[in-house]
């Protein structure tokens, strides 16, 4: 009997080790904390609501959002649109969904962002050649469709 009890244990050890070693330690949660929030109520000076400045980003973002809405149907509302870069009066970034997404340029024109292209490859010269200070560490290069060369601007 001595031995079945200490065959059983070893064979309890080297299951929990191989398990370990194979598939490594378990992850447990990490546990939550509580919040506790007074229900008092305490008379307080009237507030007064200050206007939160709005960021130039999220102007850019809102418009964005609303030309592709404009540009490809009431599907691209769901886009989560990101700014990965603004000089000066130029932006570029991203649009992404579930599945895939695009890039876009935009430029500011008269204090108000516009979009200039969006989509995926390469970009056509004469959807930028009304943006000439376009940077071209945003847009190095574009294709030139009369004669099927890329530009190196």
């Amino acid at each position: 009997m001595k031995y079945v009890v200490i065959v059983f244990a070893t064979a309890v050890i080297v299951f929990l080790a191989a398990t370990v070693y194979y598939k490594g330690m378990p992850k447990f949660a990490t546990p939550s904390g509580v919040s506790v929030t007074s229900t008092e109520v305490a008379e307080s000076p009237v507030a007064t609501i200050t206007p939160t400045p709005v960021d130039d980003s999220t102007v850019l973002i809102d418009t964005i959002k609303a030309a592709l809405v404009a540009k490809h149907g009431s599907p691209a509302a769901s886009l989560k649109i990101t700014v990965s870069k603004i000089e000066g009066d130029f932006a570029q970034g991203g649009a992404s969904v579930e599945g895939g997404g695009g890039m876009w340029f935009a430029a500011k024109v008269e204090g108000q962002w516009n979009l200039v292209w969006d989509g995926n490859g390469v970009i056509e010269c004469s959807d930028i050649a009304s943006y000439p200070g376009f940077p071209k560490s945003m847009i190095p290069e574009c294709w030139n469709t009369p004669t099927e060369k890329i530009i190196t601007r």
